[in-house]
């Protein structure tokens, strides 16, 4: 009794496994046209010199030589390879979609939320007929990013319609480019995008509190107080502070200005107040910059332990550092980011009756829409129109 028993249990054993074994052929199977696709867009991390070829997303098969001769024939290996090198003729175009975008980050971006709507739609259509994609499998992929279900978080509103924005844009071009016949996405509403941005902005006494802490006699103090100056009086983006040289300082009747590159490669020319004035010509000064060298980075960092290397832009982590460490000291609690200085800077400005037009060319906005966005002080009760509301007579 005994013995039959255990010979029934190594059967189930035996079927359980069998079972589980033809289980994972068949999503391999189901994933092997993926597969292809996945492998095509691969590219080393950080690279931005590889957006504009081509050549980059070639599939390319890392696999040891043991390991293919052992796991298949030359004719099914050579089968294989056939097969990865298919690239249905939507996917030959994203590299072109991916080049035809100005910025460098602009491109990471697009490139990381189409690898993420294809990894989506893994095992949910055929991935060479493009045509079976359907309205409703957009509207679940945002119903997936509301949930959090493919990042593992919950994501605001404000990325899911991003992320949708990119799928309609490339969608659009495989339309424009006669691949699909039809945009399923263009139907797919984004949510309401609201008038209040997320990002915490900081008091004047909070920002001048902050700037009063780098020790402006090192060589590290001086830069910070620099970046900081630049920060809170000109209301840069990091990647625009990252991005100035040392060229972009100069002269335009008679009033010392800077030149910024802003988003879409536009380029506004903002004055030199005097703060970042004494801001930057210390910070000259303390690290021996040489001003003739118009290509060199304007702020260079003053220490590189992984290379040593010190002739190089700022990474964008170390500005962060720079405003979340300062802030930290001024005893900032609410969480903020360099964006929340540039925010600081608008509301500064409007509070001090700039007009719209002003602050949209300080910002590099294209339109004054924004301005409300970044306006984190108009519900302040001490900016009340209450307090200008008067029906005295007037004598």
């Amino acid at each position: 009794m005994k013995r039959h028993n255990v010979l029934t249990q190594l059967v189930e054993v035996f079927l359980f496994r069998a079972l589980l074994l033809v289980a994972c052929c068949v999503r391999r199977y189901a994933s092997k046209k993926w597969e292809k696709f996945l492998l095509s867009i691969e590219k080393n991390e950080g690279d931005e010199s590889s957006f504009p070829s081509r050549r980059v997303y070639t599939p390319i098969i890392q696999r040891p030589s043991e390991t293919v001769v052992h796991s298949r024939s030359p004719s099914d290996q050579a089968s294989h390879v056939t097969q990865l090198l298919a690239i249905p003729d939507w996917a030959k175009e994203i590299p072109t979609f991916l080049s035809n975008q100005l910025s460098a980050h602009t491109r990471r971006a697009y490139e990381n939320d189409l690898k993420q709507f294809f990894h989506f739609l893994n095992g949910r259509i055929d991935p060479q007929n493009l045509h079976s994609l359907k309205t409703e499998h957009v509207i679940v992929y945002r119903k997936f990013l509301e949930e959090g279900r493919l990042t593992g978080k919950v994501l605001q509103k404000s990325t899911v319609n991003r992320k949708l924005a990119v799928v309609k844009s490339f969608l659009q071009w495989l339309k424009t480019n006669r691949l699909i016949s039809d945009n399923p996405a263009q139907l797919v509403k984004g949510f309401p995008q609201s008038q209040e941005s997320s990002l915490k902005g900081l008091s004047d006494e909070e920002a001048f509190r902050i700037l009063q802490l780098p020790s402006r006699n090192s060589r590290a103090g001086a830069l910070h107080f620099a970046v900081l100056s630049v920060l809170f009086y000109l209301g840069l983006r990091k990647g625009e502070l990252i991005d100035l040289k040392m060229g972009d300082i100069d002269q335009e009747r008679g009033t010392r200005v800077i030149k910024v590159r802003g988003k879409g490669h536009k380029i506004r020319v903002l004055p030199i107040t005097k703060n970042v004035e004494v801001a930057l010509n210390h910070y000259f000064h303390i690290c021996r910059r040489d001003i003739a060298s118009k290509e060199a980075p304007l702020f260079l960092p003053t220490k590189n332990p992984k290379t040593g290397n010190l002739n190089k832009s700022l990474n964008p982590n170390a500005v962060t550092y720079m405003v979340v460490r300062y802030a930290k000291k001024a005893g900032v609690l609410k969480t903020i980011s360099p964006h929340s200085c540039r925010a600081t800077c608008i509301s500064n400005a409007l509070d001090r009756r700039a007009t719209q037009r002003s602050v949209q060319h300080l910002a590099g906005w294209s339109t004054p829409l924004m301005i409300q966005r970044y306006d984190k002080r108009r519900e302040d009760l001490k900016n009340s129109a209450a307090f200008l509301v008067d029906y005295q007579a007037i004598n």
